[in-house]
């Protein structure tokens, strides 16, 4: 198994639809290289977290993370980061594409 090099860290808060589009365009511009996509869900509405669990909950580079409450940006990534196993990390709002 081949080391991951990048883990994509981003954060959710009741905009899932951006969060699809972001993982969209990073599995479409990352071609041959290994790498990881973890999302930090910061306590969404239900209904947002089922959207974003049911389009990416098999994608099998994403590791969701649900968060029992908001605990804002800074806090939600170093979440993320314990979740991390790439060589890099890299933070990216779920709006860019």
């Amino acid at each position: 198994m081949e080391k991951i090099e990048i883990s994509f860290i981003t954060i959710n808060y009741n905009s899932s639809d951006l969060t699809i589009k972001l993982v969209d365009s990073i599995i479409l511009q990352t071609v041959g290289l290994n790498f990881e996509i973890i999302i930090v869900d910061n306590s969404s509405k239900e209904e947002d977290f089922k959207n974003l669990y049911n389009n990416l909950g098999l994608t099998t580079q994403v590791k969701i993370i649900k968060n029992k409450i908001n605990s804002g940006f800074a806090s939600g990534n170093m979440l993320g980061i314990n979740y991390a196993k790439g060589k890099y990390y890299f933070f990216i709002n779920n709006d860019c594409i």
